[in-house]
């Protein structure tokens, strides 16, 4: 079933996911895998039908590369690290391997004020953006380019502080995204619209647990107060959420308004899954400070399903899982030019 496309992905982020949801929709599977991966990724050859190994992800876009995908009638599934370790011009001008989703969109996850004006344009309630840090006079979070999981973000409530820490990390002020910090619940909702059927799905819900940010709570304060620590928000995992009820239909309807906003401003806008990351605060309104324009690692809690999907499946149901259960369905029905660019 399916032996004419193969699925392929970086292997990486939340690469196992989307091989196993590959394998159980019939399609065979190619991983492009670092060499220094290898042994890991041998641990699960049963999801592997075939590898190819690079030294960087950067070489997906060589000939070599490419011409072994294209032979393969591959369809490439982004995450996070293409993003981040692939040059946006070269994905969208120099990759002729069709990919899964709309790939002129991940410009606009990646660019911090493309973001913002998505955002904006559907609507949504999100934190003060400050357009330069001299006007910061409050809590904020200072966010640094690309997809490295939150490394690098740190918290201040001065012009000076946030001066001293960019300094430190050699960075240039132009390159900082400054937001107001919502105390509060961060919430990742991860959602997929299926052009096919013009519906939108909630798939799952995460929290991220981030590496000291989150361990600061078990010291007490007279020693947090002592200590010098470089607070770090890298994620290492991530855990579920399941939202009271009464809270979903807020979130359909920022799903709803993100869609039409991102097929007015880079068409054909959103396919297959997205996230929003946002924070729910002290009186229950939800700002929406993120968006991901593809699968997000979150999603890899839910690998045997959610609460979400068994009310939509009688089956398990991934994220990789429904990604491949939509390019299937669009083979079937000879509209695979729908779901790819």
């Amino acid at each position: 079933m399916n032996t004419e496309v193969t699925i392929a992905t970086l292997g990486s982020h939340s690469a196992l996911q989307i091989l196993k949801g590959a394998k159980d929709e019939g399609f065979r599977t190619v991983l492009i895998c670092l060499r220094k991966r290898l042994k890991l990724y041998s641990r699960f050859k049963k999801l592997i039908d075939e590898m190819i190994i690079v030294d960087s992800f950067s070489e997906v876009i060589f000939k070599e590369v490419q011409n072994k995908l294209l032979n393969l009638n591959s369809i490439l599934i982004p995450h996070g690290s293409l993003v981040e370790y692939v040059s946006l011009e070269d994905i969208e001008n120099n990759f002729k391997v069709p990919i899964f989703g709309n790939k002129y969109i991940l410009r606009w996850e990646s660019d911090r004020k493309l973001k913002d004006k998505l955002l904006r344009e559907a609507g949504v309630r999100t934190p003060e953006v400050y357009s330069s840090l001299d006007e910061v006079n409050d809590i904020v979070i200072v966010k640094l380019p690309g997809a490295k999981g939150g490394k690098g973000y740190f918290l201040a409530s001065s012009p000076e502080e946030i001066r001293k820490k960019v300094k430190s990390l050699k960075i240039d002020e132009k390159d900082i995204f400054i937001q107001k910090y919502i105390v509060g619940t961060p919430t990742y909702i991860h959602f997929f619209y299926s052009p096919l059927s013009d519906e939108l799905e909630v798939i799952s819900m995460d929290r991220r647990y981030e590496t000291n940010s989150d361990g600061l709570g078990r010291i007490p304060a007279d020693v947090q107060l002592k200590s010098k620590i470089d607070l770090s928000y890298l994620v290492i995992g991530n855990f579920p959420i399941v939202l009271r009820e009464s809270l979903l239909e807020e979130i359909f309807e920022i799903g709803d308004d993100l869609i039409k906003a991102s097929k007015k401003l880079v068409s054909p806008g959103f396919i297959g899954p997205f996230c929003i990351e946002g924070t729910y605060d002290g009186t229950g309104s939800f700002y929406v400070f993120e968006f991901s324009a593809r699968i997000v690692a979150g999603t890899n809690v839910f690998i045997n399903g959610s609460p979400y999907t068994w009310l939509l499946y009688d089956e398990p149901m991934s994220m990789g899982k429904r990604i491949a259960k939509e390019i299937k369905k669009a083979l079937e029905e000879g509209k695979i030019k729908e779901l790819i660019t």
